[in-house]
């Protein structure tokens, strides 16, 4: 390569993202709760599979569910749990930035005002990171501590 040529892009890394309650609170997050979070900000066309309809991540039900759904182009997809002890919601094959848009909604939406989340990453369990307390509260303060994360890998 000579100093002329232009650098080439590498994409941007895309993990699961995972958030909880921080250990001994809880969200008191519900499939109803979610899905009405949902459908105030997507309308109908936001899409939960519940109970039977399987597909590719299996069966699903009130306290456990998959979901998507699409913002100015981007799909979010995931899965949920209300099971106390197994509460949260994780984001899959996401950017830092497509996780910190659904993150500032998360928490506007789902938890409560004194709630706290952890989050953490595939990539950071495998490589033996902490579930991490997010102190910020707007998307680029999310994106800001997602992206020094995964800069820790």
């Amino acid at each position: 390569m000579t100093p002329d040529q232009p650098v080439p892009e590498f994409p941007e890394t895309s993990t699961l993202f995972v958030f909880t309650p921080v250990p001994g609170t809880t969200w008191n997050l519900t499939l109803d709760a979610f899905t009405q979070a949902l459908r105030r900000r997507e309308g109908e066309e936001a899409f939960v599979h519940t109970k039977a309809d399987g597909g590719a991540y299996g069966p699903s039900d009130e306290n456990d569910w998959w979901f998507d759904f699409t913002v100015a182009g981007t799909t979010f997809e995931g899965i949920g749990s209300g099971v106390s002890g197994d509460e949260g919601l994780s984001l899959r094959n996401a950017t830092a930035g497509v996780a910190a848009e659904f993150a500032a909604w998360m928490v506007q939406e789902l938890v409560p005002a004194n709630g706290r989340v952890d989050f953490n990453t595939r990539a950071g369990m495998e490589a033996g990171l902490t579930d991490e307390v997010l102190t910020e509260r707007t998307a680029t303060g999310f994106e800001a501590v997602f992206r020094d994360h995964l800069g820790d890998l």
